[in-house]
């Protein structure tokens, strides 16, 4: 996998056959399998390879959206185009994503919806997640979605250690019984998904995690994803931006991110488009499906207009290297970064 630390710190190709290398891969010549991948990349693009679970490139995130605002949100996304709706069972709104699916006419298999199982956080008086609670909570959201089967089914993070395996293997129950069609994680590292490879379970499709120019994939989890085939997923890819959710208390940013100029503005002039535009489009063009989330008609709109351009392979690196060093991820409250999660 081509992550942007990849791009940020190589000056020639490694060798590994990682899909949209940028550098001529002149010593893999003469190893047929390394060659085939090569030859395979430059024919498809890395998402139809690694995307196996055929999830769209492009969905609506949810998170922040109220249960009573959420049914008209949705119904806009679906007359703009949108085929993926991305909830959570944390974000309480399944319901009325259920409501505005249910009557929206649009066939089942026409549109692809992502939830995740909550499995609990320290701190908390909630106790974690079990087997039995998990199986119960997927068959709550399948009751509020209005749908007979979910797509792709997550655990949203990893802070159940001591449960773990135990909600992994709910989570092939789900597949198995029918329920989901795919499994997957959400803000789990290495550390984590190796525990599921040790106890030689299925490994997840999928891992949704916080994705922009200022918190890339670290070299170690992209290359442990593309070994195992799990499509990284996106969401937060707009947080640099300055007033990316302006006043929650889910937004990690210092304040100098916060009241900073809009970044790579320039480059956005160039294509005639808008910086949130040329976020998302590099993170598709890495491979990573992205998850916008708005309120706004317009921006839904705008959101979904990323077919009239491709960023350069050039440009591509130097948004990539708007990285901070070592940066927490912005999408949670306070210095704190779930994939550092023992």
């Amino acid at each position: 996998m081509l992550s942007s630390q990849f791009l940020i710190s190589q000056k020639k190709c490694c060798g590994n056959g990682c899909r949209m290398c940028p550098y001529e891969p002149r010593h893999i010549k003469g190893n047929t399998s390394l060659q085939k991948r090569w030859n395979v990349s430059e024919k498809n693009p890395y998402t139809t390879i690694m995307n196996k679970i055929n999830i769209p490139m492009i969905g609506l995130g949810t998170w922040l959206i109220p249960n009573d605002e959420v049914d008209s949100i949705v119904k806009d996304a679906i007359s703009l185009g949108y085929k993926h709706i991305d909830t959570a069972e944390v974000y309480r709104n399944e319901e009325g994503i259920g409501k505005a699916l249910k009557v929206s006419g649009i066939p089942r298999d026409e549109i692809y919806i992502t939830t995740k199982m909550w499995p609990g956080m320290f701190g908390q008086e909630e106790p974690f997640q079990t087997f039995k609670g998990a199986i119960e909570a997927c068959e709550q959201s399948l009751q509020l979605l209005q749908v007979d089967e979910i797509d792709l089914y997550l655990i949203h993070n990893p802070f159940a250690k001591e449960n773990r395996l135990e909600l992994w293997e709910a989570m092939l129950e789900l597949k198995k019984q029918g329920k989901v069609k795919h499994v997957g994680v959400s803000n789990y590292n290495v550390k984590h998904i190796e525990e599921i490879e040790a106890a030689e379970l299925e490994m997840p499709s999928a891992n949704q995690i916080e994705i922009h120019p200022w918190h890339v994939i670290k070299t170690e989890l992209a290359q442990y994803m593309d070994k195992h085939e799990i499509l990284p997923i996106a969401y937060s890819t707009l947080a640099p931006i300055p007033n990316w959710r302006e006043g929650s208390q889910w937004n990690g940013k210092p304040e100098d991110m916060k009241s900073g100029s809009m970044p790579c503005q320039d480059i956005a002039d160039s294509y005639n488009v808008t910086v949130p535009q040329l976020f998302l489009k590099w993170a598709i063009q890495l491979g990573y499906p992205v998850l916008p989330k708005s309120v706004k008609y317009d921006r839904l709109k705008e959101n979904l207009d990323l077919h009239h351009f491709e960023i350069s392979r050039v440009d591509i690196k130097t948004i990539s290297k708007i990285a901070k060093d070592d940066q927490k991820c912005l999408a949670w409250s306070g210095d704190f970064d779930p994939l550092e999660v023992e």
